[in-house]
């Protein structure tokens, strides 16, 4: 199987953008502050409602520092599977932090195939000689385990795991 990190681009950007709603919809099971709104989209609640009508605005309204970020397609065998999310930007990140894997999906379709671990490595190996952080929310254990374990392979079990295991950082 054919996995493939590339920089989103033109159209790339829009199947990015469906996946980002899909994805802030699945994180909505694990963060109580991600609602769904009358339209049966994803919303950040402090924002208030009715929040977003349709995918353009859903994308726009939850997209924070996104556009200060690098947006990567990832493709089985050509076809889109999924997105991440990096964040170089020093304004948004840690001292002493050069890197965030700030946001990572896989569509159903791809999951427990190894495209999750191949991509995340293909990610990782984008940056080399700096500190990367990643987060998990804390009610999401299966991205907790799945993080854990493949930054514990990548790094040959050389990082940190703070804040009671939700996020880890490393040198790479």
């Amino acid at each position: 199987m054919e996995v493939s990190l590339t920089l989103a681009t033109g159209k790339d950007l829009q199947a990015l953008h469906h996946f980002f709603v899909f994805y802030f919809t699945d994180l909505s099971e694990f963060e109580e502050n991600i609602i769904l709104n009358e339209y049966g989209l994803p919303t950040w609640a402090p924002d208030g409602l009715p929040g977003p009508s349709n995918i353009e605005e859903c994308v726009r309204m939850n997209w924070w520092i996104r556009d200060n970020c690098l947006l990567y397609l990832i493709r089985v065998e050509g076809i889109p599977a999924g997105f991440t999310i990096i964040c170089t930007d020093k304004a948004h990140l840690l001292p002493n932090v050069d890197f965030e894997l700030m946001d990572f999906y896989i569509a159903p379709k791809f999951r427990r195939q190894g495209v999750g671990r191949c991509a995340a490595n293909m990610a990782f190996n984008l940056f080399r000689g700096g500190i990367w952080q990643v987060y998990e929310l804390e009610r999401n254990f299966r991205a907790r385990s799945f993080w854990k374990s493949v930054i514990e392979e990548y790094t040959k079990g050389n990082f940190q795991q703070l804040d009671s295991g939700t996020q880890q950082r490393f040198r790479n």
